[in-house]
């Protein structure tokens, strides 16, 4: 397996946090494929996860540091990971001081069980200068599922992580422990599901721990989704609940049960699945009852080639210290957390196939939030970023092309405007009103696999506290990316990411590194 990503890392969420991997094998393949950008063929509708707007990373950069990577494939369907057939040890090293570390290992095959550990560590500590902005990530996750009648799945994920609050004010005398950040998390859950007949069931429980300097955090949350099949429809019934208590100069607890009963059926040539989601929200102050609709519908204007679609949406999105830490490393200890509201999600689009190896699609969206957060830069010496809050409405149109030449040669594109309308803000802080990426990947001689891609995102205006703005220039980020397949457990790679050595800044003050490279080798054992 490459360390080579180009694909956006969504911030974690209230569900699943760790890879989950399943090993069914009688013998020792080759080492596990490049991860390249790629779109399934499959033309499924994707589904929609409350609004968040935040910037994330290829997997190889645990920081805004090097490669920013905007958008994801939208409406077509993305690759997703890889199979994991063999236990494998992946090492790497490059300039500023990089070290990087990637091991699972695992029981091979047994007739009912599957456990395992991986172990992760990326670190940068080119110098002791503060404003290199050191960092330093170390994960390690404990496995294990039991497939009898149902299956039930366990997890054990434990991280370590550590920032620095290096866009500080000028002419400060700092030390590293003078903007240092230690971030410590904890979470454990487990999955049972089982199908009997026509009903399917499954049941996720478990919980979060979450530590910073400023503060701690405990989240337990459980999810029961049931599925019947009525022979020409599907009736679904989704239960949940999370308690969140977030611990600072003040305690502050918050409750979320959530109901969501859809049915799913056919009408002529048409397929929809309508339905109700529901909120109860009860923190230390209030409690508010919120609902909104859910239709999702589709046909095919030419069968198998082309898909039309239109949906309605909406929900309230749960946001914990954790999600806005991950979503946002240099966050303060003084941001402020509301559950975002997305009242109404409107959503209509096309995507398609041409001959094989043309994947197409557009895609236009409205949508309405109350208590959306922004980020903004504090007014204190160390300028870390805290939050906004207001409601706005965000209109986006979205292209993709993707094109698998043959098996040795894919190219794609895909882009997206925005247009924000917002109550009492004067612009979307750090908001793009565009991204873009361009990704191409060649196969040479069978052992040799090359990859590049090209991301762009508008310049982006940023606000602190005070009300003074600046705008940020806009990202030209260029990435390539190498892997030779030396035998079929070993294997060689080299990772060239922000290639035009510009010094962008995601966050305002939080300046980017420069040309970045790292080479390293994977060998299963």
């Amino acid at each position: 397996m490459s360390a080579l990503s180009f694909a956006q890392v969504q911030p974690p969420d209230s569900g699943t946090t760790i890879d989950n991997v399943d090993i069914i094998t009688l013998y020792k393949p080759d080492v596990a494929e490049s991860v390249k950008i790629g779109i399934d063929p499959k033309l499924e509708e994707p589904k929609h996860d409350p609004l968040e707007y935040n910037y994330s990373f290829p997997k190889v950069s645990y920081q805004p540091k090097a490669v920013y990577s905007p958008i994801d494939p939208i409406y077509l369907k993305k690759e997703g990971d890889k199979d994991l057939y063999d236990n494998y040890i992946e090492l790497g090293g490059g300039n500023y001081a990089t070290s990087f570390l990637d091991a699972r290992i695992h029981n091979t095959q047994d007739k009912y069980y599957t456990y395992g550990l991986r172990l992760k560590h990326h670190a940068s500590s080119f110098s002791n200068n503060p404003r290199q902005g050191r960092f330093s990530e170390n994960r390690v996750t404990a496995f294990g599922k039991r497939e009898k009648g149902g299956s039930l799945r366990g997890e054990i994920d434990y991280r370590r992580n550590v920032i620095h609050y290096y866009g500080y004010q000028d002419g400060l005398d700092l030390s590293l422990n003078d903007i240092n950040q230690i971030y410590n998390d904890v979470r454990a859950q487990a999955t049972w599901a089982k199908k009997g007949g026509r009903a399917e069931a499954s049941v996720n429980a478990g919980f979060d721990i979450f530590d910073r300097l400023s503060g701690n955090e405990a989240t337990v949350f459980v999810k029961n989704q049931n599925s019947f099949d009525l022979g020409q429809s599907d009736f679904h019934l989704d239960l949940g609940a999370i308690y969140n208590s977030i611990n600072r100069e003040n305690e502050y607890n918050r409750l979320f049960i959530n109901i969501f009963p859809h049915y799913a059926f056919k009408y002529q040539k048409y397929h929809i699945d309508a339905g109700l989601r529901l909120t109860y929200f009860n923190d230390s102050n209030s409690s508010f009852f919120y609902y909104s609709p859910f239709v999702d519908a589709y046909t095919y204007l030419v069968p198998d080639k082309l898909r039309a679609y239109i949906g309605v949406s909406g929900g309230v999105q749960t946001n914990t210290m954790r999600e806005m830490t991950y979503n946002n490393l240099f966050l303060g200890s003084d941001a402020e957390f509301r559950n975002p509201f997305e009242k109404i999600h409107l959503y209509a689009g096309m995507n398609g196939n041409f001959k094989r190896f043309v994947e197409y699609g557009i895609r236009l969206s409205q949508r309405i939030v109350e208590d959306q957060y922004f980020f903004v830069n504090d007014t204190n010496s160390l300028r870390n970023l805290t939050t906004v809050y207001d409601s706005f409405g965000v209109f986006a149109f979205s292209g993709e092309l993707k094109l698998d030449v043959n098996r040795n040669l894919d190219l794609g594109f895909a882009g997206t405007v925005y247009a924000y309308n917002l109550n009492n803000e004067k612009d979307a802080w750090h908001l793009p009103t565009y991204d873009a990426k361009a990704f191409v990947t060649v196969r040479l001689a069978d052992k040799l696999y090359i990859s590049a891609a090209y991301f762009a995102v508008s310049p982006r205006n940023s606000r602190d506290l005070a009300g003074a703005q600046r705008k940020l220039i806009a990202i030209n980020d260029l990435n390539l990316g190498a892997e030779y397949r030396y035998k079929k457990n070993i294997s060689f790679f080299l990772n060239i990411q922000n290639l035009l050595n510009q010094r962008y800044q995601v966050w305002n003050h939080y300046n980017a590194q420069g040309f970045n490279a790292m080479a390293g080798l994977t060998f299963s054992i």
